[in-house]
């Protein structure tokens, strides 16, 4: 990067607003600092080393106390409740009034926490770090920086594109922050505190304005969060009326439900002795008054679910026998946690053998478009499937007789709930005989049919409406991040782009925001390309490079010296995933147009024009000009242009054989080209200007 930037980054367990906001002053700090003392300094250079903990179990007795990540609560430990340990290298282990400890894994990576009176031979276990600052320095300025924007943003980076902190020893010494007087450290973690300094009052307006801004954004969050609550109520709301009969108008023409319940019944009795099971099935228990917990029309009727379903449990094979599980290739198998609310199962996280389909489940596959219900532990939970598969026996596949499955598919979650509110049935578990006896609301065959398509209609808009909640929410958040990315930003006049740290160059490495600009470029692309059968991965990667180099674009991209040309090996994997991920476009290396767009195609273009106004122009000719043209062409083309670069870079005086030869030695591979092929590509590029700047033909 041309300079120090740092992001907001929302992390998972940074959830409260106030330690947001100090996290927020305390970058802000650092950025002054950064600019007035135009010294950046790794942390090694402020500490006395790092040191990982004792790894031991932890006992009930001791002689050292044991301290562990999980023993750390906001910021707090409670020196009662830590266990022992018995360690023979205390020396290197014991804490120190001051220390700093840091989570080195877990989902609480990179948090950190600074010692205070620990009680004599304390400890600390293996997956935290020490550090401690050198004499010279305040270790509370070493702890502000560790609770800063400024610090998160650098470990969340060296994770390589994943966007979750980490933390090992060399890491941390690496990080940098400013190098400043130790008075001016005490200065910066008083005004931390919210104290009063003199002299900085240009800091504390800029620290006013972004925690306002701050503020505003979360205001407009906890509305837009009301607004989604609401709609999830209204959505129960119009399940609650259908179940009732309230949504659409009863029709005295409509055969009772009295009625289609005899026929039901009929139905029943027919399958039953057709398979075998004789014509008379379980006897339910009449239904009392006392039971029924609302009113229905009078031309519906209630009965006991097991009257117009039957359903059957699904099986699990022996968890840890392998014959019957497979990684990739064999028959789905569903858990609840494979179920999509109210939608489709498409997949499956985990598959069963051919062993298991002939021994546990005796040949007897679900068929895609059966209902199931969950009812252990997550209760009513009810999804269709897409697929045939096999499921756990948490799990019911539901068969309705005569009913319309939509129609089951949205009363069952409301009457489960009655349901399970009841005495008799209460807990986080039904069984066969709970759920054969719940109480079914019977409508009429064809208001089912009128019920099912109103709650469509209704739904599909309250969906609308979420997704429009959704997009405001994501802007509003996209708002906070590009205003702090704007005030995290060292200025360029007030702090040199690179800075000599005792003999060595600090280079930071990119932000999320430079990987995010890097993925809505190449999404621009694909936008404008999708269609045509020539893009695939080679041609995006070169038009990539293109327009990069074009527009003097700064932008987190590894080209390596390939056989195509400039390449990133690792580039590919990581926008075939962010753009699946954003629901943008799937990549399908085997389809003729091998980029399909996905529900929200289109929706980056805002961030497009945010990021890339600047370059628009140039990045827009880069896409005219190669739009029809194979990827060969533009193989040729991306290794001119790189040689052309390189050359320019070695300050060697241009000619174009010398091009053609650099073009030869980049590898074997580029034999395949002619050396006609390659002027007549080459003569093409001078035409359009498709040149390095700075480069003299």
């Amino acid at each position: 990067m041309s300079n120090l930037n740092f992001d907001y980054v929302p992390l998972t367990f940074i959830s409260n607003q106030e330690e947001i906001k100090k996290q927020i002053r305390n970058t802000l700090i650092l950025i002054h600092l950064f600019e007035k003392y135009n010294a950046p300094v790794r942390l090694e250079n402020l500490i006395e080393g790092t040191q990982y903990g004792y790894n031991a179990s932890a006992l009930q007795s001791g002689k050292n106390k044991f301290l562990r990540i999980s023993d750390i609560h906001e910021s707090k430990v409670n020196w009662e409740t830590i266990p022992f340990c018995n360690c023979d290298d205390e020396k290197n282990y014991l804490l120190k009034k001051e220390d700093i400890l840091i989570a080195r894994t877990g989902g609480t990576t990179g948090k950190s926490f600074k010692i205070d009176n620990p009680p004599a031979h304390s400890i600390y276990a293996g997956y935290l770090i020490r550090i401690r600052a050198k004499q010279e320095v305040n270790p509370d300025y070493i702890y502000l920086f560790l609770h800063s924007f400024a610090y998160w943003s650098q470990i969340i980076n060296l994770n390589e594109r994943n966007f979750r902190p980490k933390a090992n020893a060399e890491n941390l010494k690496s990080l940098v922050l400013p190098d400043c007087p130790s008075n001016v450290q005490t200065d910066a973690v008083k005004i931390a505190n919210g104290e009063s300094v003199k002299g900085y009052e240009e800091l504390y307006s800029e620290i006013e304005k972004a925690l306002a801004e701050y503020d505003k954004t979360q205001e407009v969050q906890s509305l837009l969060s009301d607004q989604l609550t609401q709609l999830e109520n209204l959505n129960q709301a119009i399940l609650q009326e259908a179940v009732q009969g309230k949504l659409v108008k009863q029709d005295p023409k409509d055969e009772p439900a009295s009625e289609l319940l005899k026929r039901i019944k009929a139905e029943k009795a027919t399958l039953r002795q057709a398979q075998g099971k004789g014509k008379k099935g379980k006897t339910l228990p009449p239904i009392k008054p006392e039971e029924i917990p609302f009113e229905i029309p009078e031309n519906w009727t209630w009965c006991r679910l097991s009257n117009v379903i039957d359903f059957s449990l699904g099986k699990t094979p022996p968890s840890k026998d392998s014959k019957y599980w497979s990684k990739n290739e064999g028959y789905p198998w569903i858990a609840i946690s494979d179920m999509v609310e109210n939608g489709l199962i498409t997949k499956t996280n985990k598959k069963v053998t051919e062993q298991a389909f002939n021994d546990i489940f005796k040949g007897q596959i679900i068929k895609r478009g059966t209902l199931l219900m969950s009812f252990k532990l997550t209760i009513g939970r009810v999804s269709i499937l897409n697929i045939d598969a096999f499921h756990n026996e948490a799990i019911i596949n539901i068969t309705p007789i005569i009913l319309e499955r939509e129609f089951l598919r949205y009363v069952l979650p409301i009457i489960v709930h009655y349901g399970n509110k009841r005495t008799a049935i209460k807990g986080n578990t039904l069984n066969r005989e709970k759920l054969e006896k719940l109480l079914f609301p019977l409508a009429p065959i064809n208001e089912q049919k009128r019920i099912v398509a109103e709650i469509e209609k209704q739904l599909a808009k309250t969906k609308q409406l979420k997704e429009h909640i959704i997009a405001n929410q994501q802007a509003t958040e996209q708002l906070l991040k590009a205003l702090l990315h704007q005030a995290f930003e060292v200025k360029e006049d007030k702090a040199k782009t690179a800075q000599q740290v005792k003999g060595k160059v600090v280079e930071l490495k990119p932000t999320n925001v430079d990987y995010y600009r890097r993925t809505v470029l190449a999404t621009e692309i694909v936008w404008q390309l999708h269609k045509e059968p020539t893009l695939g991965h080679l041609k995006l990667q070169k038009l990539i490079y293109l327009c990069q180099k074009s527009a003097d674009m700064q932008l987190p991209t590894n080209f390596l010296r390939q056989a195509m040309g400039p390449y990133d090996n690792r580039l590919m994997r990581s926008i075939d995933k962010q753009l699946k991920e954003k629901k943008w476009f799937e990549y399908k290396k085997q389809q003729v147009l091998k980029y399909q767009p996905l529900e929200k195609a289109g929706q980056h273009q805002n961030d497009f024009i945010k990021y890339f106004s600047a370059e628009s122009d140039s990045i827009q000719f880069i896409i005219d000009k190669f739009k029809t043209i194979k990827s060969d062409i533009v193989e040729i083309v991306a290794t001119l242009y790189a040689c052309m670069n390189n050359m320019l870079n070695e300050n060697a005086i241009f000619s174009e054989a010398l091009l053609i030869q650099r073009f030869y030695e980049w590898s074997e591979e580029k034999k395949k080209f002619s050396e006609d092929q390659i002027k007549r590509v080459f003569s093409r590029m001078k035409e359009t200007g498709i040149i390095p700047k700075g480069i003299v033909i």
